[in-house]
């Protein structure tokens, strides 16, 4: 009986490693698995006509329908493209019947709340102004570029009823230190700490190592002297400039946190705030808004930013599931022929370009206005694209779809 058992039960093993044995050799060879992943790329691809401003074609129909359906849109972006930022700016005015007017941006809330003001005061002439006094020069990252700020203006002016309309999520910025500690000296009411901040102003101005490099010592005797009531809001100011200068330290003078330390308290110093936010708009209009966000890509990935940290957009993304809500995350790439530009005004090449870093999209792009992919489909196989660069294929897994924008131009500094 055990041997007639057994007998069985070997036949059946056998039986199975004969059929898996045949599966192994059905396999499709890595170049059947590429000539697949072509059919993928084809069968996700959705045109995006862009004229007069306005987005048109199968995928403007594919995002404003994504978006109508979630309560954030988590844009990520490759900085320093005006086509990108004219991309943004018309795929906001085709969100705002959906309900979208509240704008978060990469930039921290002290410096965003002086981009609205002057915005609303002048549009951005007003804000070219601004940024041409010596100590406003670099204060501002990516707004201070012609295309960013014309986005930005667009988002202040479509948000008349529930301003503020841009919710600034990020540290303080090192290139803001002295406008900003200068603003302490000119509003606390202790006159001693009022003193101290005008020296440390002085010291700033002009040095954009300043934040990056002092000493915390002379920050936390600043906080220390503005106790009073009246110097609440300098307070919190100065609280955000000493943790803007541990997040920065390791990164240029190599002292205190680690890097990953603080790329982790960097990105969760964005939740915190994005949260503030959130509850501050819940309150003042009674329900939750919907909101358009627009970061470097690395902080709108699903799971863990490419620095190893849970990202800003993962923790949206799970805080939406929680309130039975949904989001949606579209990446932004340069396409062929597109420039890049950096916070100097300088032309540089795409840190991620389709050209050189996904040949295998190239043929799929086309030459003159966006394209759009569905990556739900490749999702599905992903043998398909196991041959792709581990980069790319972390890109794949963390968005739900890509735009290529072709020949984009570089961000020019705004005059």
């Amino acid at each position: 009986m055990v041997v007639g058992i057994l007998r069985v039960v070997g036949i059946a093993l056998f039986g199975g490693w004969l059929g898996c044995a045949a599966v192994l050799a059905a396999a499709p060879s890595p170049d059947e698995l590429k000539k697949q992943f072509q059919e993928s790329i084809a069968a996700s691809r959705m045109t995006v006509d862009w004229r007069g401003g306005r987005l048109s074609g199968s995928g403007a129909a594919f995002l404003k329908a994504r978006a109508a359906a979630s309560q954030y849109v988590l844009l990520g972006e490759e900085h320093g493209v005006a086509t990108i930022a004219d991309t943004v700016r018309a795929l906001l005015a085709e969100l705002g019947p959906a309900g979208y007017r509240h704008f978060a941006i990469e930039v921290d809330p002290w410096m965003t709340a002086k981009l609205e003001a002057t915005l609303r005061r002048g549009g951005t002439k007003a804000l070219a102004a601004f940024l041409a006094h010596d100590d406003a020069k670099f204060s501002l990252p990516f707004y201070n570029w012609s295309a960013e700020a014309a986005l930005a203006e667009a988002a202040v002016q479509a948000n008349t009823d529930t301003p503020p309309a841009l919710w600034g999520l990020d540290q303080v910025f090192i290139g803001a230190a002295a406008l900003l500690i200068g603003d302490v000296a000119a509003g606390a009411s202790n006159a001693e700490a009022r003193t101290l901040a005008q020296s440390l102003a002085t010291r700033a101005k002009g040095n954009l190592e300043f934040l990056g490099k002092v000493d915390l010592g002379e920050l936390e005797k600043l906080r220390a002297l503005l106790g009073d009531d009246k110097d609440a809001v300098w307070a919190r100011l100065v609280d955000d400039m000493i943790l803007s200068a541990r997040i920065y330290h390791p990164f240029t003078g190599g002292q205190g946190l680690s890097v990953y330390a603080a790329n982790l308290e960097r990105e969760n110093l964005m939740k915190r705030t994005f949260l503030a936010r959130l509850r501050e708009a819940e309150a003042r209009d009674g329900k939750t808004p919907k909101v358009l966000f627009k970061f470097g890509a690395n902080h709108m990935m699903q799971g863990l930013s490419t620095t190893h940290v849970p990202s800003l957009g993962d923790f949206v993304s799970d805080y939406a599931l929680a309130q039975g809500q949904t989001t949606f995350n579209l990446l932004l790439l340069c396409g062929p022929g597109t420039k890049a530009g950096d916070f100097m005004g300088n032309e540089a090449d795409c840190t991620f370009s389709v050209a050189t870093s996904f040949p295998d999209l190239v043929a799929h792009v086309d030459a003159k206005t966006p394209t759009l992919f569905d990556l739900r489909v490749w999702k599905d196989k992903p043998r398909r694209w196991a041959h792709l660069a581990p980069e790319v294929r972390e890109m794949i897994w963390a968005y739900d779809a890509i735009l290529v924008v072709p020949n984009g131009t570089p961000a020019k500094t705004l005059r």
